[in-house]
């Protein structure tokens, strides 16, 4: 993700945030068929995620929760996520959102364990019922890595998350979440 694109984020979050003019107003209320399809994940979800630290051993699998809420007159939504990880308790924090005027979705997550942001930006398979999102993140010695981003959607009640991280020209899968509707 460019820091241009990390800009025109920012510019639209300002711009969401301050007075509106009657066509912006107008713009926000009219919530397409995408931002819809983002609002049926808003709620609580019990999770379970998988977590590889070594691609030659099983992963570690812990257990939690997790919030989505619309925002921003529900263009939007975040993502509030906590597993109770042995040991280290993990919180993270991400931004799922449409881009009306680039046409795809977009993808912003921040986490205890990691000191910068993720940006990804992708597209949604309606045959598939899966988003899938592409960007970079710094590896430990600060160098840009790809990545990628997989969200499948089961049911209304069920999802995946799958997050791949790409070294040595090899992707492999880093985490994967899967998420059951709280009741």
């Amino acid at each position: 993700m460019s820091m241009r694109s990390l800009f025109s984020l920012l510019a639209a979050a300002t711009v969401l945030a301050s007075p509106c003019t009657h066509a912006a107003a107008s713009a926000a209320d009219a919530l397409g068929p995408q931002h819809q399809l983002l609002a049926g994940l808003a709620g609580q979800w019990t999770v379970r995620q998988s977590f590889w630290t070594d691609p030659a051993k099983p992963p570690a699998i812990d257990r939690g929760t997790a919030r989505f809420t619309p925002i921003l007159a529900g263009q939007h939504l975040r993502q509030e996520l906590h597993i109770d990880a042995a040991g280290k308790p993990f919180d993270g924090l991400g931004y799922l959102g449409y881009d009306q005027a680039a046409g795809d979705y977009g993808s912003l997550w921040m986490d205890v364990n990691f000191k910068g942001v993720i940006l990804a930006h992708g597209g949604y398979d309606a045959a598939t019922h899966a988003f899938t999102f592409v960007g970079q993140a710094p590896d430990a010695k600060g160098a840009l890595s790809p990545l990628r981003e997989v969200l499948h959607i089961q049911d209304a009640d069920h999802f995946t998350y799958e997050y791949y991280e790409r070294h040595d020209g090899k992707e492999g899968l880093a985490v994967r979440l899967e998420y059951a509707r709280a009741k």
